[in-house]
């Protein structure tokens, strides 16, 4: 029995280290799609700065709908492609199209426009409180109850927030920068109500075929009601030069791979602890805006993500459990 017993702790606590690694990759694969995102901005159509806003919404329906065509490709060699129409037309589909929602046209464009404007290390930053936000929407909307912890948490990330955009880093580079960082407080408020939403959602169908309902709806509301609206075809079609798709495909293996591995990480190693290592994007990007591009961060830029960080994972659960895996007793 003792055998057993030891056979199965180490099989439960592989399975709960490949969720950590998973999770990681996550927020590696975020942190890496935000700079990429950050550099796509400054090509041609999307860098014309009379067209600011259209580029950026016209860049996250982009970005959105390659992303879309990978998580298929996905689902369809694992074959829970079928999986997907009965989904769509749900009571529970109904509920992820209201994520899709939250997540597309109200997160994604915000957090592209916040990279236009502000860039991405301080746009990761600020858009890593999502947590706290959606912790804090939970307790209005659902009346959940709010623990000291995580009270704490959702103070420290408000508290990071501050900090990170006080300061503007150059007004010459991000002359808008101030209404950069109100985007990227609106896509984690998208995020945020996402969670609230597809809470619910996520523990009735299996998460691959709703990430895939979520993208493929959020891709056609902007297809047919946002490009639409800032009559922003013509953008939309010059955006497919030879070099711009390379980095659009690249994007949307960035992207799907990191809601991927979420998922996965999700169901491996819990809610806390996968949360935790995923809202570790914006260190991700700071580091590689800074050996890549050789962007120096600002010091209420580096205090503001440690302190927004911190706060994010004391919402997601007890720091010292999340430092355990899977406790045996013989």
């Amino acid at each position: 029995m003792k055998n057993i017993a030891s056979l199965t702790l180490n099989r439960d606590l592989h399975y709960a280290k490949s969720g950590i690694v998973s999770c990681l990759i996550s927020g590696i694969t975020w942190g890496i799609d935000a700079v990429v995102l950050g550099y796509l901005l400054t090509r041609y159509p999307f860098n014309n700065k009379n067209f600011a806003i259209e580029a950026s919404l016209i860049a996250a329906s982009i970005h959105t709908g390659f992303s879309s065509i990978f998580i298929l490709i996905y689902n369809i060699y694992n074959g829970k492609i079928r999986e997907f129409g009965r989904c769509l037309f749900s009571k529970v589909g109904a509920i992820i199209v209201v994520c899709a929602f939250c997540s597309g046209p109200m997160a994604m464009s915000g957090y592209l426009l916040g990279i236009n404007m502000s860039g991405p290390s301080y746009t990761a930053v600020i858009t890593s409180s999502y947590p706290a936000i959606g912790t804090a929407l939970a307790v209005i909307f659902l009346k959940e109850k709010l623990n000291k912890r995580t009270l704490i948490g959702i103070l420290l990330c408000i508290l990071g927030s501050v900090a990170t955009g006080y300061v503007s880093p150059t007004t010459a580079l991000y002359p808008k920068f101030y209404l950069g960082i109100i985007f990227a407080f609106i896509a984690a408020l998208g995020w945020g109500l996402e969670g609230v939403f597809g809470a619910y959602a996520m523990d009735i169908i299996d998460p691959e075929i709703a990430i895939l309902v979520r993208q493929t709806t959020s891709f056609l509301m902007y297809l047919v009601f946002v490009i639409p609206f800032i009559k922003g075809f013509n953008i939309f079609f010059s955006s497919f030069t030879s070099s711009n798709i390379i980095l659009f495909i690249f994007l949307g293996l960035l992207c799907s791979t990191s809601f991927i591995s979420w998922y996965l990480g999700l169901s491996m190693t819990g809610v806390g602890r996968a949360m935790a290592l995923n809202i570790t994007y914006p260190i991700w990007v700071i580091l590689l805006e800074w050996a890549v591009q050789g962007v120096v961060p600002s010091i209420n830029l580096i205090i503001g993500c440690g302190v927004i960080v911190f706060g994010a994972v004391l919402v997601s659960g007890n720091p010292k459990e999340m430092l355990r895996l899977r406790e045996y007793k013989e």
